[in-house]
C-alpha cells in the first residue's frame, strides 16, 4: 500500500529521538509498504535551516518530507499558531505543484495541528482516497477545559469548525485515547470505524542497560520516588511538592524530579524541603535506565472532564519499561497501568490520600514492589512495541 502520513509535530531520527509517527511509519515500511511522512521543521526540536518550502530525505525506509518553518518553544503562542499556518501553506504548495508522488491508497492526518484536517479533506477529494484521522489530543476541548480559552473565543470557534469538518469527512479514526470513540459519538451522527492504537516503543531506540547517571541520588537506604518529564503548568509539580511537604518528617522518603520546563526555576527557588531534589533532564535513551533506580514513579494529572476518554502519555511507556511500580493521581478513564497490574490510581484532588498511599508503599517489602514493576515491563514488551502496533494499524486500514 502507498500511505501518506501527515503530522506537523512528527520527529525523525534526523532531529533527535523519533516520534510515534516516524516509528509507526518505519515499521510499516519494513513490512513492504510505501510510506511518505510529511512533517514540519517547526516541531520544537533543532533542525538545520534550508531554503524552499520542503526537502526530502529517506530514513529507515521512509520517504520523509520536511516542511520549512520557524523553530518554536514550549506552550501555545502566536509564533506556534503562525507555524501551523506556514506548515499548511508549504504542504499545499508541495502537493499542488507537479511532483513525483504516487497517488496514496490511504492518507493519515494526525492532530495536532487541527488545521491539517482541511488539507486532509482536500487531498481525499483530489485523489479519491481514504482519509484516516489520528487524534492524539482532543482540541479545542482540552484548551477550553484547562482554562486557557472560553468556548466563545474566536480562535476556539474556528478550531471547532475545522474539527467537525475533519470528523464529517474522515473514513475512519485512530487514537491512543482508549475511549475517544465515546467523544466522537457526541460530535457526529454518522457511523464510523475506530481503533485505539496506544503509544508504544521501538526496540531500536530504547536502552534498557544499566547506567551510572545520577547513581548518587538513589540511596538504597531510602524510598526513592521519581518524576521525569516536563516541568510546566499542566504537569502539576506543585502537587508533588505539597505531598512531599506532608511527608517531610519521613526523612527516608525522597522525591527526585528530573526534567526541565518553564516553571523549574520557580519551584527550585520556592522549595525548602531537603527531601526533594531537582535534577537536569537527561537524554531520552537514558531515561528508562535512570527510572529503573527508583522504588516508585509518580505522575499527577489535573481533574479535567476531557480525561473521561482516557490518556496515553509517552511517559507511561517509559515508566512501564523501567520495571518500577507507578502511582498516578488521575480521575479519568483508567487504562494501561491497571491492565498491566503495575501501579495504583488515586484521586487527583485528595493530596492526603496521595501522601498516605506513598507512606503505605514505602513500608512494603521492596521485592514485592519490584515484582509489581516487572509486570509492567512484561506487559509493555508484549503489547506496546511499535512492530505489533503497526500490524494492528495495517489490519484496521485494510478493513476501512
Amino acid at each position: 500500500m502507498n500511505i501518506w502520513y501527515i503530522s506537523k509535530y512528527a520527529i525523525t531520527t534526523k532531529e533527535g529521538f523519533p516520534s510515534r509517527q516516524f516509528m509507526l511509519s518505519k515499521q510499516m515500511a519494513k513490512k513492504g509498504h510505501d510510506i511518505s511522512l510529511f512533517y514540519s521543521r517547526s516541531n520544537g526540536k533543532k533542525a538545520d535551516p534550508f531554503w524552499g518550502c520542503s526537502r526530502r530525505q529517506r530514513l529507515e525506509g521512509v520517504n520523509c518530507y520536511q516542511l520549512n518553518g520557524p523553530l518554536i518553544s514550549y506552550g501555545l503562542s502566536m509564533k506556534r499558531i503562525l507555524s501551523w499556518i506556514i506548515f499548511e501553506w508549504n504542504l499545499f504548495v508541495l502537493l499542488l505543484l507537479p511532483n513525483k508522488l504516487k497517488r496514496p491508497d490511504y492518507i493519515i492526518v494526525s492532530s495536532l495541528s487541527l488545521l491539517t484536517f482541511v488539507i486532509g479533506v482536500w487531498l481525499k477529494r483530489k485523489y479519491k482516497t481514504k482519509l484516516i484521522l489520528e487524534i492524539r489530543d482532543i482540541w479545542p476541548a482540552t484548551i477550553v477545559e484547562s482554562g486557557r480559552f472560553t468556548e466563545n473565543n474566536i480562535f476556539v470557534r474556528i478550531l471547532k469548525k475545522v474539527e467537525l469538518l475533519g470528523y464529517d469527512n474522515a473514513d475512519a479514526f485512530i487514537s491512543p485515547l482508549p475511549k475517544f470513540d465515546l467523544y466522537l459519538r457526541s460530535q457526529i451522527s454518522k457511523p464510523f470505524s475506530f481503533k485505539c492504537i496506544t503509544q508504544g516503543y521501538d526496540e531500536d531506540f530504547v536502552t534498557l542497560v544499566k547506567t551510572g547517571l545520577y547513581e548518587e541520588y538513589f540511596s538504597r537506604d531510602c524510598f526513592n520516588i521519581c518524576y521525569s518529564g516536563t516541568i510546566g503548568r499542566l504537569n502539576y509539580i506543585e502537587v508533588i511538592l505539597d505531598v512531599a511537604e506532608r511527608l517531610k518528617e519521613h526523612s527516608k522518603i525522597k522525591f527526585l524530579i528530573i526534567g526541565d520546563g518553564p516553571l523549574k526555576k520557580q519551584f527550585i527557588v520556592s522549595n525548602t524541603n531537603k527531601n526533594v531534589v531537582f535534577l537536569d533532564s537527561i537524554p531520552k535513551k537514558e531515561v528508562i535506565p535512570v527510572l529503573a533506580k527508583a522504588d516508585l514513579l509518580i505522575n499527577i494529572w489535573g481533574d479535567l472532564k476531557i480525561y473521561q476518554y482516557g490518556v496515553s502519555p509517552n511517559k507511561w511507556i517509559d515508566y512501564l519499561l523501567s520495571g518500577v511500580p507507578c502511582l498516578v493521581a488521575y480521575n479519568g478513564y483508567r487504562s494501561m497501568l491497571n491492565e498491566a497490574g503495575c501501579g495504583f490510581f488515586v484521586d487527583t484532588n485528595n493530596r492526603d490520600l496521595i501522601a498516605s498511599k506513598i507512606l503505605e508503599l514505602s513500608k512494603m517489602d521492596k521485592s514485592f514492589l519490584k515484582q509489581m514493576g516487572e509486570r509492567g515491563k512484561i506487559y509493555a514488551e508484549k503489547y506496546l512495541n511499535y512492530e505489533s502496533l503497526a500490524d494492528e494499524l495495517l489490519e484496521f486500514m485494510w478493513m476501512v
